[in-house]
């Protein structure tokens, strides 16, 4: 027996939907990531820092430092978390195109099998008809 194409179209298209559904959880995994990294990088960045009453020469450059170090590395990580979103957003996307695959081609082949129903329904409906036709065609005399 052949293989229905419409059978296989909707199995590859299952399996795409799952390979994206999978994709956009391990995009999601990676965007909570980066967004706690984010927001532990401001936390700390936040921290109060013990200035005391007089800042020398060197301690007032080394805040600077300090300051100049923690803004870069939040710069850094607030990108991160950027493109992570991005990502994210796109297999997002990516998964409800693949979900709508799915659909239309699960809703092509059920109308596919209706209409086989219905051509068989036809089939069944004209060869009754057929044998009707000749059962009373035939000689009444008892002779087939």
């Amino acid at each position: 027996m052949r293989k229905n194409p419409f059978d296989v179209l909707v199995r590859l298209r299952k399996i795409d939907e799952k390979i994206a559904r999978s994709e956009l959880a391990n995009k999601r995994r990676a965007h909570e990531l980066a967004r706690r990294k984010l927001e532990e990088l401001k936390a700390k960045h936040r921290e109060e820092i013990d200035v005391g009453e007089l800042l020398g020469p060197v301690n007032l450059r080394s805040l600077q430092l300090r300051g100049m170090g923690s803004y870069e590395m939040l710069s850094e990580a607030a990108e991160v978390y950027q493109h992570s979103e991005r990502a994210m957003h796109a297999k997002a996307e990516q998964w409800r195109r693949a979900a709508a695959d799915v659909d239309a081609a699960e809703r092509l082949d059920e109308r596919r099998k209706q209409e086989m129903a219905r051509d068989a329904a036809k089939a069944a409906e004209k060869s009754l008809d057929d044998l009707m036709s000749m059962l009373h065609s035939r000689p009444k005399d008892g002779l087939i």
